[in-house]
Parts: C-alpha cells; sequence; structure tokens
C-alpha cells in the first residue's frame, strides 16, 4: 500500500472549503499567504484552522519569507478576526505588533 505524500496545499484547501461555501482553489492561497487579503472567510479559515507547520511548509514552497507570512496573518487577524497562537508568537520574533 502507497502512503500518501504530505501535501500542504490540499490541507489548507481542505479547511477553507469546509469553513466557506465561497470557491477557492490552489491558485488563491500564494495571495492569501503573501498578503492577508481576500475572502474574509478563507483568510480565517488558512489562518485561524490550517496548522502553523503546514502553513510554513507552503510558504517555503512558495518562497514566502518569515516576514512576509507573518504580515499577512497580522493583516488577515486585524481584518477577519482569524487567530492563531503559533503564528502570533511567530509574528512577535519580527516586532510586527508594535506598529
Amino acid at each position: 500500500m502507497k502512503s500518501a505524500e504530505f501535501d500542504p496545499f490540499a490541507i489548507a484547501l481542505s479547511a477553507i472549503e469546509n469553513a466557506s461555501t465561497i470557491p477557492v482553489s490552489q491558485t488563491d492561497l500564494p495571495a492569501l499567504l503573501k498578503t492577508g487579503e481576500g475572502e474574509p472567510s478563507h483568510l480565517r479559515a488558512l489562518f485561524g484552522d490550517v496548522d502553523f507547520n503546514t502553513l510554513r511548509r507552503m510558504a517555503n514552497i512558495l518562497n514566502i519569507d518569515g516576514e512576509t507570512l507573518a504580515r499577512a496573518y497580522r493583516a488577515a487577524r486585524r481584518r477577519t478576526a482569524a487567530a492563531n497562537l503559533e503564528l502570533d508568537e511567530f509574528a512577535a520574533e519580527f516586532d510586527l505588533w508594535r506598529s
């Protein structure tokens, strides 16, 4: 029996699809991760329901640096109340909460 490979994009899409009735595709994920802007239900699910390590893996695959991911999370949290304790701690490493 062949084991399935870990696909962070499939995990993220599944989380978003479970939380939103608005369609989403894999092509939407880079912008959400880079900017923290987009459909609010997508952002809440992506940053609130997807595991921090999965988000970091997607960001690494997409060549999104940590500070950009942290800024996107901050924007999503401010606009949509997305909440993720691990991302809060990660963003604090970049001193983003002081601005």
